[in-house]
């Protein structure tokens, strides 16, 4: 087989068809433009970069952002204006390694769902490709560019407008304000989806960072109906669903299995889930696996991190539906080792070649 570029391994790797290698790709700005990332790119490693294509507007909202410092941190706040009140979200800036995080959110007393209701309905969406077109341009071979589009809506609550503390406590206490809100959420975002599936997309990721541990029962009921009514619409055009499954999946992997869900994006495997790479391949015959190669193992030694590959790469045999990604930030000081050994350990396998129904010859040391 000739020489693929990494856009089309990550692109045959999503169809499940054979590549020449592997597929490795991070989250951009992982590693800075460098000589040791060049070096890591002429041994595979690529970009995975997320654009949305549509963009969204609230004609009757007015939104103000104010950045501040407070003993040494520095914070932004954004208030939301409306006809019927405002609500306020503040995050703190720059916490770690370069990330946000929430100090409040929108809703905080039951007046405040009124208000996030009205923001809600008064959003339009617009298809907007251009800059996904311009960022595919950009990145060229050396990555490959999905949609994108936010969380589900009960994840919306959880992460972005109640905050897990709200979420949890009005979920029982106020259930009619909380399921209100939900079904706004779902009756609005099912304008987009046409927008998502008539894009230039040909795999779009939807919602993610789902944790048993908070949503039990609540992700079939609730989530998954999401995935399947985007993923008939992505189908029927030919195209790709995809979600960041990161955590914990053992408990819903059989309501995963049944979804309309094509690429199990993020699938971090043991030892930092419950799933290796062979009880997801066990449990979702016929779905990609972009896994997030496990955090806790950029701190071993490089020979650790080479057999960890190793046993990943076997694991997803023969299914050449397996590309291995970064979706985490990999501390400074092993990120060199770390990568580099992945890079050269997936270079040295022999990738998939054969159709799914048929083994391949496992990765030699």
């Amino acid at each position: 087989m000739s020489k693929m570029t990494i856009r089309q391994r990550v692109a045959a790797a999503l169809r499940r068809e054979p590549v020449d290698q592997i597929p490795f790709t991070t989250y951009p700005d992982v590693i800075p433009d460098s000589e040791e990332s060049r070096q890591l790119r002429a041994l595979g490693l690529g970009i995975s970069k997320r654009v949305v294509p549509l963009t969204t507007v609230m004609p009757n909202v007015t939104v103000d952002h104010l950045e501040y410092e407070d003993r040494g941190a520095r914070y932004l706040r954004t208030t939301a204006r409306t006809p019927v009140g405002e609500v306020y979200a503040t995050w703190r800036l720059r916490a770690a390694y370069g990330s946000s995080w929430y100090v409040d959110h929108y809703v905080k007393r039951p007046d405040d769902y009124r208000v996030v209701e009205f923001m809600i309905r008064d959003t339009i969406y617009a298809a907007e490709y251009d800059t996904f077109r311009q960022t595919v341009d950009a990145i060229g071979e050396d990555g490959y560019v999905s949609g994108n589009f936010g969380y589900s809506p009960l994840m919306e609550m959880r992460v972005n407008l109640l905050g897990m503390t709200r979420f949890a406590e009005d979920m029982h206490d106020r259930p009619d304000l909380f399921w209100s809100l939900h079904q706004v959420l779902r009756d609005k975002q099912r304008e987009a989806y046409p927008i998502l599936a008539n894009s230039p997309a040909h795999l779009v990721i939807y919602c993610g960072n789902c944790s048993p541990e908070v949503l039990g029962h609540r992700f079939a009921e609730h989530i998954v109906p999401c995935y399947d009514e985007l993923g008939e619409q992505l189908h029927a055009k030919g195209k790709l669903l995809g979600c960041h499954l990161d955590a914990n999946n053992a408990f819903w992997a059989d309501v995963v299995a049944a979804s309309q869900l094509d690429v199990i994006e993020a699938f971090t495997p043991a030892p930092d889930t419950d799933m290796s790479v062979a009880d997801a391949r066990a449990a979702w015959p016929g779905k990609v696996l972009w896994i997030n190669f496990p955090s806790s193992l950029h701190l071993a030694s490089a020979e650790r991190i080479r057999d960890a590959t190793r046993t990943m790469a076997a694991e997803a045999a023969p299914d050449p539906g397996f590309i291995v990604g970064i979706t985490e930030n990999v501390p400074d000081h092993a990120c060199s080792t770390s990568l580099r050994a992945i890079a050269e350990t997936l270079a040295a396998c022999e990738a998939p070649r054969s159709s799914p129904t048929r083994p391949t010859k496992p990765c030699a040391k």
